[in-house]
């Protein structure tokens, strides 16, 4: 008897956006003001930390720039980038809201205090942030891609995919590596399968494949779509390839022994499932570790002798 299938993958939009250190404009020394100076030297501290993703000594940095000259915009959209990163959104909004309020034509705030919004679950406003945006700068592929991933969170597909096609068709004018570009086609794909378009999803994450052969995600959602047409060979082969390249993954582990299942393998499920279970169970996520124990628990009594 088969499983039903059941994959993590709905809009699980892990890689949202990227921001960049606003580049600061050097005073010359010799005409600084003692608090210029000492804002100038700290900032340089906090860009160095963030480049070298050392957020906390950022988040002093930048607080010491603020602290010595209280009117600067880059100190306060940096710490809102510091911010995201150690995951303090509302503190983010504030410091966004500053450096826009200081310096209006600060874009780079905009597209940041919309991402925060976005963490958050407030959509309008991450929508109208990232509007603004693309007002002032049409081809910036980053707006683009956030507002298609608010859309997703709203439950417009059809818009979402629409703003990705954006995001992709200014790939030519920006700086944007493969791998983000794969990421964009991965979240577009799970658009498409919003959509219940599995075709269209496949392809895209063969794409995110070609341009990012090392994207974990992108192997575990075809897997998951190879799965729901029961090709689950090539789902095992997908899940497989996920798990060399994320080997803690319990959602890989949990589908790939659900696909071995359903082709009769019930030993090497039970392996699958009880090490997805562990790591449920070491990462927090109580939920899934109760389901998959009630699967294992299901697989297990499947295995049992019929008394007569």
């Amino acid at each position: 008897m088969k499983h039903s299938w059941h994959c993590f993958l709905v809009f699980s939009l892990t890689v949202i956006s990227w921001g960049l250190v606003i580049a600061l404009k050097s005073t010359p020394s010799a005409l600084a003001s003692p608090n210029e100076i000492v804002t100038n030297d700290v900032f340089r501290q906090g860009v160095e930390a963030t480049q070298n993703g050392k957020y906390s000594d950022a988040l002093e940095a930048f607080t010491q720039a603020i602290e010595a000259n209280s009117n600067s915009a880059a100190a306060y959209a940096n710490r809102c980038l510091v911010e995201i990163e150690l995951a303090i959104y509302e503190a983010a909004i504030s410091d966004c809201t500053q450096a826009i309020q200081q310096q209006p034509e600060n874009t780079e705030a905009y597209l940041n205090r919309g991402l925060a919004y976005y963490r958050l679950g407030n959509y309008p406003p991450a929508i109208a942030d990232n509007n603004h945006l693309i007002q002032r700068q049409p081809h910036d592929l980053r707006a683009y891609f956030n507002r298609g991933l608010t859309q997703v969170a709203l439950g417009k597909p059809e818009a979402a995919i629409a703003d990705f096609n954006q995001a992709l068709a200014q790939r030519s004018g920006s700086d944007a590596d493969a791998a983000t570009l794969a990421e964009i086609y991965i979240d577009r794909g799970l658009a498409y399968f919003a959509l219940t378009d599995v075709r269209g999803a496949i392809a895209d994450f063969n794409q995110a494949i070609q341009l990012d052969v090392n994207n974990d995600r992108a192997y575990y959602n075809r897997g998951c779509m190879y799965g729901r047409q029961e090709d689950y060979i090539a789902a095992i082969q997908d899940f497989t390839q996920a798990l060399k390249l994320k080997p803690d993954s319990p959602e890989a582990h949990l589908d790939r022994g659900v696909a071995h299942y359903n082709l009769g393998n019930e030993q090497q499920a039970l392996k699958d499932l009880q090490q997805a279970a562990q790591f449920f169970q070491s990462q927090g996520k109580t939920i899934p570790y109760q389901r998959t124990v009630n699967l294992i628990k299901q697989v297990q009594q499947a295995q049992e002798p019929v008394v007569t």
